[in-house]
């Protein structure tokens, strides 16, 4: 219960970047040198500073755990998708007669379908799905595994388009460096595809 209350103050304090640094993330400009990546550059005069740059780190860090559910232990974070999409399963059966076997199938192919997904985006999704807060959805059924993790993925779009912003705005260089020719060496490392 306790992650619970924290994930969602998490949720509200983390869900848009800092309005000063959301402004010059917008600002930043992009040069192209042949052979190299875009260079993301601040505009003239400005930049972050070292205090900034350890800040977006951090915020960047806990946006990744946040949307992927590390900030739970791996054992209780896959017990919290379980019990959700065995509510989930239970809350909406199967016509007919399903077997224990083709439960356990079923639970298995919406454990595919969500297992790198934070459990509050899960029980957020499973939420809009009850409420029938989603478009062109027959809500009488449960949603296909696929159409479940689309929802998820619309839960964590803010957080996700925010780890962007940060990803932009720890990659950017001044115009001076920007406009220098020599390579740059990797500032930000690229994080895995959410």
């Amino acid at each position: 219960m306790a992650n619970d209350l924290q994930a969602g103050l998490s949720l509200a304090t983390m869900r848009y970047l800092p309005s000063s640094l959301a402004k010059l993330e917008r600002s930043l400009g992009t040069v192209q040198w042949p052979g190299q990546p875009v260079r993301m550059n601040f505009p003239t005069g400005m930049d972050l500073t070292t205090e900034q740059r350890e800040e977006l780190q951090e915020r960047l860090q806990a946006l990744m755990r946040l949307t992927t559910g590390e900030h739970l232990s791996v054992s209780a974070c896959s017990k919290a998708r379980l019990s959700l999409l065995t509510k989930l399963i239970l809350g909406f059966p199967t016509a007919g007669n399903g077997t224990e076997k083709s439960a356990e199938a079923r639970t298995g192919f919406y454990l595919d379908a969500v297992d790198d997904m934070a459990p509050w985006a899960i029980d957020a999704a499973i939420k809009r799905w009850v409420r029938g807060d989603v478009d062109n959805a027959n809500v009488d059924f449960a949603p296909s595994p696929g159409a479940l993790r689309r929802l998820c993925e619309v839960e964590i779009e803010p957080f996700v388009q925010q780890i962007r912003q940060i990803e932009r705005l720890l990659a950017a260089v001044s115009i001076d460096r920007a406009m220098d020719p020599k390579p740059l060496e990797s500032i930000v490392p690229r994080l895995r595809a959410i």
